[in-house]
């Protein structure tokens, strides 16, 4: 169950800007190179989770041609390891997805680590807002 919510959450993390991403350097390039480097890489991902998902693919068609059973869920192992091309897949789809956008847009997802979806702070009238907290009339 933990790689399904692994392969799962990875897909969920590329689509919303909270995957692990090194720019330290790529953010030093100039606008042009860097809208090549960052599309390139993006092409690397969607490849590299393609290959994966191809590969778990593969297996989990041979594990289904059995009749083994997981010992710990009891149900047949291949839907056990459908998680592996099941989320890859998902995960290339997420990582073309954000291409698409950055090509047209030239905008990558941002997680804004300040806010919480579904949690409305109430401030004081005189209180500032956190440091990097979107005021409320700005978001809407």
């Amino acid at each position: 169950m933990f790689v399904w919510m692994a392969k799962f959450g990875a897909a969920y993390g590329v689509r919303t800007g909270i995957h692990v991403g090194v720019d330290v350097l790529v953010n030093q390039l100039a606008p042009v190179p860097r809208r090549w480097v960052v599309l390139f890489s993006l092409f690397c991902g969607a490849l590299f989770t393609a290959v994966v998902g191809t590969m778990g693919l593969k297996f989990v068609l041979e594990l289904y041609q059995t009749d083994q059973v997981s010992a710990d869920l009891e149900v047949p192992r291949w839907i056990v390891f459908s998680c592996v091309p099941l989320g890859s897949y998902l995960m290339c789809f997420r990582f073309l997805q954000v291409a698409w956008r950055f090509f047209w847009t030239g905008e990558l997802p941002h997680h804004d680590e300040t806010r919480v979806e579904g949690v409305e702070v109430d401030l004081p009238p005189d209180a500032a807002p956190p440091r990097g907290a979107v005021p409320p009339e700005a978001s809407r």
